[in-house]
Formats: structure tokens, C-alpha cells, sequence
């Protein structure tokens, strides 16, 4: 297949070089100028990593693409698919993949032709240098359609669980989301605040606020319709916790290079949620007041 990927982080680079090693055409969209781009992509296995060139910026290659992959932060979404959107076929199928929630009414408008489906991933990724990326730990990658012609593209989950797997298809894509929205609002501000590692969140001085964020997530979610239970969110978080030990997540790598941060497409949606339904947050709606004052003292 054809397939633009707008976005060349950690996330964006290591989809990119698993569908190139597949045998796909991959054109990244980048904001960097240059037709041209070489990756140093590492498998989670490998010693040595595989060079591989990529054409980017190229308008003809993005419109004869089969599929794109948005995998830029939360918060530069609508900005992304503004830059994309003159030079795409009406037909050409758009996935969007980034951590929190809150995006998707904004795409639907900008982009009502087109099949749309959102992503969330557990994969790990980590750019030690702006060229190269290596594979930090594997995870499940869930794909669901959010307008009818988006659902009617499940072979996409088939294609992209070839090139990094595991992959799985939803009828109804908002549940991984918000379990993945769980998992995120209790690592990543938490490690962002303390600049630590995930694995370091399973001491027991943090046992206690990570009770209360999973039980403000759980009231949320069974508010909006879905089957939660605090301890299954709690042992999911701990999951990750464990399995990603060595990991820095996101949102402390961006406090650690003083960049923005997707706190309000994490905690800010659950809260604007939570609001909705009359139900307090007091701990998550703290962590966001704490990461926004991190933000505010950047130099």
C-alpha cells in the first residue's frame, strides 16, 4: 500500500519504519522541509538498526495515498489534517493516533468525506536523536472507525498488526480509548511531576493516588455508558507499570525538554467529562492544575 504519515516523532517513526520493513510505501508529511528523510529504525530485538530513506512532503505522493497516519500530539491534530486536507482524495481513508481524547468531533468537520477511524497504541518508542528511533516494548494497538465509511475499513487493523503486532479491530473504538485514557491520566502526570520512570510509580508511596485517579476515571466512564470497575482499572495501570519499568512516558519527556504537554486531551477530557456528569475529580483535576503550572514556568 500507499501510506502518508503525517507526524515524525517516536510514535510516528517507528510506524513508519515497521510498515517500510513490510514492504509498503511509506511518504511521510513532515514540517520540516526536505523531499527526503533517512531513519535509523531499531526492533526491539536487534543490535544494530536498519537504515532506511523515506520520500517526504511530496504532494502527489499523498494524494495517490492508499491510507494516513496522523501520529502528531493531541493538541496539533486539527492543525495537521488542515495541512493534508487540500491534497486528498475524497476516499482516502484517515487515521488518527494519539494519546488522550477529545479530538474526533473537530476531524469529523474538517474532513466529512473521508473514512475516519482513531487508534490508540501501547507500543513503545524512543528517539534517541532527531534520525533515529528505537522499539522500547510491545503492546497492543486497538483500530476503530468513527463515521460509517470509517468503520467499513477493518482491513486497515490487518494491515498495520503485520507490521507491528498485536492489532485489534473495534465496533466501538471508545472503550480501549478510555480504558487507555485510565492508564494515561494515572502515569503520565504522576512521572511527568515526580521525573521519574514508570516503573518507579509501583513504589507504595504512590499506592494512594493511584486508587483515586482509577476510581474518578471508573465514576466517568460508567457515566458515559461503560462497564468500569476501579480494580480492574488499577490492575491494568499496574500492568503497565510493571511492563513498561524502564520506560519514561510522554508527558514526562516533555516536562524534562520543557515542551506542551497533552495534559488537557488526558486529565483536561476526563475532567471536562466529569463535569458534564456532576461528578468530582478532586486528585486527577489537582495533577492537571500541577502540570499546567509546570508548563508555566518553562523558560
Amino acid at each position: 500500500m500507499n501510506i502518508t504519515l503525517v507526524g515524525a516523532g517516536a510514535v510516528g517513526c517507528l510506524w513508519a519504519g515497521a510498515l517500510a520493513k513490510q514492504g509498503h510505501q511509506v511518504h511521510l508529511w513532515r514540517r520540516q522541509p526536505g523531499t527526503h528523510f533517512t531513519l535509523n529504525w531499531q526492533g526491539l530485538d536487534t543490535a544494530i538498526p536498519d537504515t532506511l530513506t523515506l520520500p517526504c512532503n511530496q504532494p502527489s505522493l499523498l494524494a495517490s495515498s492508499d491510507g494516513v497516519l496522523i501520529t502528531v500530539k493531541a493538541f496539533q491534530v486539527s492543525e495537521a489534517v488542515a495541512s493534508i486536507q487540500p491534497f486528498l482524495k475524497p476516499q482516502t481513508p484517515v487515521i488518527v493516533m494519539h494519546n488522550g481524547m477529545g479530538t474526533e468531533s473537530h476531524v469529523l468537520k474538517q474532513l466529512p468525506e473521508h473514512p475516519v477511524l482513531y487508534a490508540t497504541t501501547a507500543q513503545g518508542a524512543f528517539r534517541p536523536d532527531p534520525f533515529s528511533v528505537r522499539h522500547t516494548g510491545m503492546g497492543p494497538t486497538h483500530f476503530g472507525g468513527v463515521n460509517p465509511a470509517g468503520q467499513a475499513c477493518a482491513q486497515f487493523s490487518d494491515i498495520f498488526h503485520d507490521a507491528l503486532p498485536p492489532c485489534h479491530w473495534h465496533t466501538d473504538i471508545h472503550l480501549p480509548q478510555w480504558q487507555k485514557l485510565a492508564i494515561n491520566c494515572a502515569i503520565n502526570p504522576l512521572t511527568a511531576i515526580h521525573q521519574c520512570r514508570n516503573g518507579e510509580l509501583a513504589d507504595r508511596h504512590f499506592a494512594e493516588p493511584l486508587l483515586a485517579i482509577c476510581d474518578e476515571v471508573a465514576a466517568v466512564m460508567r457515566a458515559a455508558g461503560y462497564s468500569a470497575e476501579t480494580e480492574s482499572l488499577l490492575q491494568q495501570v499496574y500492568t503497565v507499570i510493571n511492563a513498561t519499568a524502564a520506560n519514561y512516558s510522554s508527558m514526562q519527556q516533555d516536562v524534562a525538554h520543557q515542551r506542551q504537554t497533552e495534559i488537557d486531551a488526558i486529565t483536561g477530557f476526563l475532567m471536562a467529562q466529569a463535569a458534564s456528569f456532576h461528578i468530582a475529580t478532586p486528585t486527577n483535576q489537582q495533577l492537571w492544575q500541577q502540570i499546567k503550572q509546570l508548563e508555566q514556568k518553562y523558560g
